[in-house]
C-alpha cells in the first residue's frame, strides 16, 4: 500500500509545481502580450509611455480623482477644447484587463454621454484598491526586467530610465505621456475598471476592429468579441 500512496504524493507535488510554473510564465507572458499590443497599436510609444500604460493598469483612477466637481469640471473642459482623438477608442491597460482607457472621442461622436463616461469614471475610482508605492516600484522593475529581454529598441530608453529611476528613488510615480505620443495620438481618455466597462458596452461599438487588429498581429491574445 505504501508505494501506491508514494506515488500519489509525487504526482500531486508534480502538478502543484508545474501549475505554479506555469502562472510565473503566464504573468510573464500577459506582460509581454500587453507590451507587443501597446506597441502595435502605438508605435512611437517611448518608454514613459509604457510605464504610465503599467501604471494604469495597477492604479487604474483611483489616484486622480481628489474632487469630483472639479474632475466633472474638467472632463467639459477637455470635451470642449478637443478636435483630435486616438483612432482606438477603448484599449485594456496593464496586463490583467482590470482597467481601461476610454477616448473622449465616443462622447464627441455620440456614442456615450459625458454622464455615462463620468459616472462610470467615477465608481471606477471609489472602488480602487492601490498598491502602494514600494509594491508598485517591484512590479515595475518586474516589468522592466521583461522589455528589456524582448529588445524592443524603444527610442530614448535609456534617457527615459534615467528619468523614471530618479524619480522613483524620490517617491514620484506620476508621469505624463511623452511629447511625441501626444502629438501623434492624441490622448484623451478616462479610465474605468473592467466591471464599469461592461457596462458602458462600448466593446460592442468597436471591440471588433480592435480584437481583428491584434489577432492579425500574431499574437496568443484569445481573439473573442467577450
Amino acid at each position: 500500500m505504501r508505494k501506491p500512496y508514494l506515488l500519489f504524493l509525487v504526482l500531486i507535488i508534480s502538478c502543484l509545481f508545474i501549475h505554479g510554473c506555469k502562472e510565473a510564465d503566464s504573468k510573464e507572458e500577459l506582460i509581454q502580450n500587453a507590451i507587443l499590443e501597446e506597441m502595435h497599436l502605438h508605435p512611437e510609444a517611448r518608454l514613459i509611455d509604457i510605464y504610465k500604460f503599467f501604471f494604469q493598469g495597477a492604479f487604474g483612477p483611483g489616484h486622480i480623482i481628489r474632487d469630483k466637481q472639479s474632475a466633472l469640471k474638467y472632463l467639459q473642459n477637455e470635451l470642449q477644447s478637443i478636435t483630435d482623438f486616438d483612432s482606438v477608442l477603448w484599449q485594456p491597460v496593464g496586463y490583467n484587463k482590470q482597467y481601461y482607457r476610454i477616448s473622449l472621442g465616443l462622447v464627441k461622436e455620440g456614442r456615450l454621454s459625458e454622464e455615462e463616461l463620468f459616472n462610470a469614471f467615477v465608481q471606477s475610482a471609489d472602488s480602487t484598491a492601490l498598491p502602494s508605492i514600494e509594491e508598485w516600484i517591484k512590479e515595475w522593475n518586474f516589468v522592466l526586467n521583461i522589455i528589456e529581454a524582448m529588445n524592443l529598441k524603444i527610442i530614448n530608453y535609456e534617457e527615459d530610465k534615467s528619468i523614471l529611476d530618479d524619480m522613483l528613488k524620490e517617491g514620484n510615480i506620476l508621469v505624463h505621456h511623452s511629447n511625441i505620443y501626444r502629438k501623434l495620438y492624441h490622448p484623451h481618455y478616462r479610465i474605468v475598471n473592467s466591471k464599469q466597462f461592461e457596462k458602458l458596452d462600448v466593446h460592442q461599438q468597436e471591440g471588433l476592429e480592435l480584437i481583428t487588429s491584434l489577432c492579425i498581429f500574431g499574437r496568443s491574445i484569445g481573439c473573442t468579441n467577450g
